[in-house]
């Protein structure tokens, strides 16, 4: 039997995707077959997954969009999916003129949003496409949370940051709007290291204030809580990130 978190997988666009990107299925004959497989186990040791025959919501992401995806583990510490997934789009950033960023297109429409450029704000876009992504829901409500800045309501809020939680800020002198990013550690200075959308226009790591801007913290539903909270019980990130400047 076909092995696939995701039912009704398209298996003729696994065999494809496979193909393409350099790992041979067989004939696309849309049957998880021994080839397939095989193509599946050595596409996913190439991005850092656990080389198994399964096809999750990880692994899609994986083969559409051709990312890497960084190990489980943060130290001792378990990554969420939808962090590992954001960590996988690193330095995607959005393309001046007329020409967008066909991965952030694609956000838009996965979130049946209708938004056709890459110049809309999309920071929150991309927090809901990454948890979307993970195989978690996003209610039509909380999907235009892409134009807005905070999650209240949704999921279940922290009383303070966890790894791979959602953080999200005020934007000083402009009510109703704000930024949205993961927490993916904590630096030697105590500040969030946070890993978002259109941070500086791209894909990248940067700090923050553990409650900089009136900041709170959700947690994605569908999913356990987080069985630590607080800054005492992030990983040490040591990737540099300048001080936000532009998230617009």
């Amino acid at each position: 039997m076909a092995k696939s978190w995701i039912r009704n997988t398209d298996w003729r666009w696994v065999q494809t995707r496979l193909k393409t990107l350099g790992f041979d299925p067989g004939p696309i004959d849309g049957e998880f077959g021994p080839l397939t497989q095989w193509a599946v186990v050595e596409f996913k040791k190439s991005r850092g997954l656990k080389a198994r025959p399964f096809v999750g919501p990880i692994t899609i992401a994986a083969l559409r969009d051709g990312i890497t995806v960084p190990p489980r583990q943060i130290g001792d510490v378990d990554m969420p999916p939808w962090l590992r997934l954001a960590h996988g789009y690193m330095g995607l950033r959005e393309i001046p003129g007329p020409q967008h960023a066909k991965e952030i297109l694609n956000w838009w429409q996965q979130l049946g949003l209708g938004f056709r450029t890459d110049e809309t704000p999309w920071c929150a876009g991309f927090v809901n496409a990454m948890i979307l992504k993970a195989g978690l829901p996003i209610t039509p409500k909380y999907r235009a949370a892409a134009l807005g800045w905070r999650w209240t309501g949704y999921g279940q809020r922290l009383e303070g940051p966890a790894l791979g939680a959602v953080m999200s800020m005020v934007r000083p002198g402009r009510p109703g709007s704000g930024h949205m990013t993961f927490v993916a550690g904590i630096d030697r200075q105590g500040r969030i290291q946070g890993v978002g959308g259109n941070q500086g226009n791209r894909v990248r790591v940067n700090s923050y204030g553990v409650w900089d801007r009136d900041a709170q913290y959700h947690w994605p539903e569908g999913t356990p809580m987080p069985e630590k909270v607080g800054v005492e019980h992030l990983p040490l990130f040591d990737a540099s990130g300048a001080v936000l400047r532009n998230e617009a």
